[in-house]
């Protein structure tokens, strides 16, 4: 457990720090504590003397005073002494008085609080025995005892009380404690006094003592001196004088003699004077009482300049360790603030850095802002300290960060124009290429040059996709437009054009709808690439199938293959690349076309998502947003008549004539090209002398044109092969259909 306490990771700086600092404070203040805990308790024990005596010492007392003379009077009364009953019954009322005034005061609340535990245990059985007194009373009144056995019977009582004095005067202070016990054995020596006083003032009354009785008394006798010589060695000198005096007085004496002869056992009793006896002990009593009293007082006065003087110690000592303590405390937490306040600053920063300014700088420079680093990063402070070292290294890291992400943006800047000026240059030659060969393909009548002609297009029309590719990984946009809505069916025959295997792809027709001009282009561009992933990822015997139809939240466009398929997790992580285009990673080149289409779907809101087909490939869905799909019924702009050597290709650029309903526009050339390569001259075809100047032909017708003848001769050689058994060769489309149902 102690282990486990001191490794958690969850605790803060602050209660790391805090602990750190404030933790040599504690066993501190427990000793603190222990040690006032340790003075407090003498202390307090001398200042609850006092009330211990007054709530359970002087009733205890008077009750002690009030059975003695009980005790001696029902020995008379037993012995038959003249007005020995009268007397008894009002010393009963006395005696009862004062045990109800000892219940009152020791049974209270106050005194079960005060009360010790070994003081609640004497009580208890103070009590115990003072339910006896009523038998004894009634033992009495019957003359059932002797006198021996009832002076034993009270006795038993008031040695039991004895026990009360002893737990309440126990005192901590060693000098005071002693001066406590013999006050007590004072007090229990003049019991013993009492008691040979009640057996021999009951003989004398009774006119005789019997061996038993004055075997008693002797022993009494005895115990009473060897109690009192016990109980005055360590009187104060004051009190030693006192009782020296007592034990030198005419009473004191006479009573010893009186004593002394009773003591030999070899002579008969002597015969004692009643008043005389009754006088001597009376002032010895009286004088033995004095000397208890002022002893006691004596005592009870000492505990409170010895509690003061505890109390004055333990203000000095106590006061100064708290003072100590409570300014070590301060510091502590001073100190602990001040380095809390500076970690959580730096720990502040730190994380305003981390969320906040270093992503806005790296936005700012992939928005094309230009970073100043020193504005951005202030330069270091003064080093005055550790955690100043510490603030000043974390700076140096933010600024190379900051400088890192500059560099960084300054590379991606230059690749991003590298790719744009290799894609810009790959456009112009392209342009230039495919102007060419609609030339060409005008001149030549050949088939077989045709087909040729046509692959070289076709090659042509890819290569310059992928050339938009590197237009898109800088983050232009490609050339190509359109000004007016093009039909939806020629956007997808015009992506299924710019795709190698072609053939393989069948276009279910969609409705009359076309796209708006300003997303032809990427639109046509996004099917390509997921139609060539498509037949690229799916047999070779397969056929790729383009479906659209129209939904309430736009139109959707389903490329449905059967290939192998990809993993459920794959397909995950590509949807999310889909629906949140990242940054272009060269480490992931082989994503190219992925993050083509993330880019040119976000660029107009599209939706791109793949899942998997039941047959066991992939299904490509592409919804287009409802405001890009329009009716397809809707009149458009006629097409500017271009001269016929400007005829090319289905897919237009950005500054192309209009299209006229149902047709994709055509390209005027040289419109990219830079000012030198304009001056070169077009090359015409001579015409037929004669021959009137033929009409302007749309572009998809002619395609349309070329697409039939190439079919038509290709049947032709295949049925040649048939008959003469030579081997096409192996680029030739095994199949084409006809144009109205081509997916070209």
């Amino acid at each position: 457990m102690p282990r486990r306490f001191f490794s958690q990771q969850s605790w803060s700086i602050r209660s790391r720090v805090m602990l750190l600092l404030l933790a040599p404070l504690v066993p501190l203040l427990g000793m603190w504590l222990f040690s006032t805990t340790v003075t407090v308790g003498p202390a307090a024990n001398l200042l609850d003397v006092k009330s211990g005596v007054d709530m359970f010492g002087k009733p205890a007392y008077d009750l002690v005073t009030e059975l003695q003379a009980e005790r001696a009077l029902s020995m008379r009364f037993v012995s038959g002494g003249a007005g020995a009953a009268t007397e008894l019954g009002a010393q009963r009322a006395e005696t009862d008085a004062a045990l109800a005034e000892f219940r009152r005061l020791t049974g209270g609340d106050d005194a079960e609080a005060a009360a010790s535990a070994l003081t609640r245990q004497h009580l208890a059985t103070v009590g115990k025995a003072l339910e006896e007194l009523p038998v004894g009373r009634a033992v009495v009144d019957t003359r059932q005892y002797d006198r021996v056995q009832i002076m034993q019977l009270y006795s038993g009582i008031i040695d039991k009380t004895f026990g009360l004095y002893g737990s309440v005067s126990g005192l901590d202070d060693h000098e005071l404690n002693r001066q406590a016990g013999t006050v007590i054995a004072l007090t229990e020596a003049r019991e013993l006094y009492a008691r040979e006083n009640a057996l021999v003032s009951a003989t004398i009354a009774s006119g005789g003592m019997s061996p038993a009785e004055r075997a008693e008394v002797v022993a009494l006798i005895g115990l009473q001196r060897r109690a009192h010589g016990t109980a005055t060695r360590y009187l104060h000198p004051d009190d030693a004088d006192r009782y020296t005096a007592i034990l030198d007085s005419a009473a004191y004496l006479r009573m010893r003699a009186v004593e002394d002869r009773l003591a030999d056992l070899g002579r008969p009793a002597p015969a004692i004077d009643a008043t005389q006896w009754s006088a001597d002990y009376a002032t010895v009593d009286e004088r033995l009482y004095d000397l208890e009293s002022a002893a006691a007082a004596r005592t009870i006065d000492a505990t409170m300049p010895a509690a003061t003087a505890i109390l004055l110690r333990l203000g000095l000592a106590g006061g100064a360790g708290l003072v100590v303590i409570v300014v070590l405390a301060l510091v502590s937490v001073r100190v602990a603030r001040s380095v809390i306040r500076r970690i959580h600053a730096l720990r502040t920063q730190a994380l305003h850095v981390a969320e906040h300014s270093l992503p806005d700088v790296v936005a700012r420079l992939r928005a094309g802002v230009e970073v100043d680093v020193d504005a951005e990063v202030p330069p270091p402070g003064p080093i005055e300290d550790e955690l100043n070292e510490l603030e000043n290294a974390f700076a140096l890291v933010q600024r190379t960060a900051v400088a890192s992400a500059v560099q960084e943006a300054t590379l991606r800047n230059g690749l991003n124009q590298v790719f744009l000026n290799i894609g810009r240059r790959s456009q112009v030659l392209l342009h230039r290429q495919l102007a060419l060969l609609d030339a060409m393909e005008r001149r030549v009548t050949d088939p077989q040059d045709l087909e040729d002609l046509y692959r070289v297009d076709h090659l042509g029309a890819r290569m310059r996709r992928h050339a938009e590719d590197l237009v898109i990984l800088a983050g232009a946009k490609p050339g190509r437009g359109w000004r007016h809505p093009v039909p939806l069916h020629d956007v997808m025959r015009s992506a299924v054009s710019e795709v190698e295997e072609f053939t393989r792809i069948t276009v279910v027709p969609p409705q009359e709808l076309a796209l708006r001009g300003r997303a032809v282009s990427d639109v046509i561009h996004l099917l390509a690439e997921l139609l060539e992933n498509a037949t690229a990822y799916s047999p070779r015997d397969t056929h790729v199938t383009v479906a659209g139809q129209l939904l309430p939240n736009g139109y959707a466009v389903e490329i449905e293959d059967r290939g192998v398929g990809m993993p459920a997790s794959v397909v995950e992580e590509a949807n999310g690349r889909l629906a949140d285009p990242p940054d272009f990673d060269p480490a992931h080149s082989s994503r190219l076309g992925l993050f083509v289409v993330a880019r040119l779907a976000a660029r107009h809101g599209i939706r791109v998502t793949l899942r998997q087909s039941p047959y066991g490939g992939l299904t490509a869905v592409v919804l287009l947003p409802r405001e890009l799909v329009v009716d397809g019924n809707a009149p458009v702009p006629t097409a500017t008549p271009v001269p016929s050597t400007a005829a090319v290709p289905a897919v237009a650029t950005a500054e192309s004539a209009s299209p006229a309903e149902g047709e994709l526009p055509v390209r005027e050339p040289q419109t990219h090209l830079a000012a030198p390569l304009r001056e070169e001259p077009v090359i015409e075809l001579d015409p037929v002398p004669g021959a009137a100047e033929p009409p302007v032909r749309p572009a998809e017708r002619t395609r349309n044109i070329l697409t039939s003848l190439l079919a038509g001769a290709h049947r032709g050689r295949v049925a040649a092969t048939v008959r003469t058994g030579p081997t096409p060769p192996a680029d030739t489309p095994t199949a084409a259909e006809p144009p109205e149902e081509s997916t070209s």
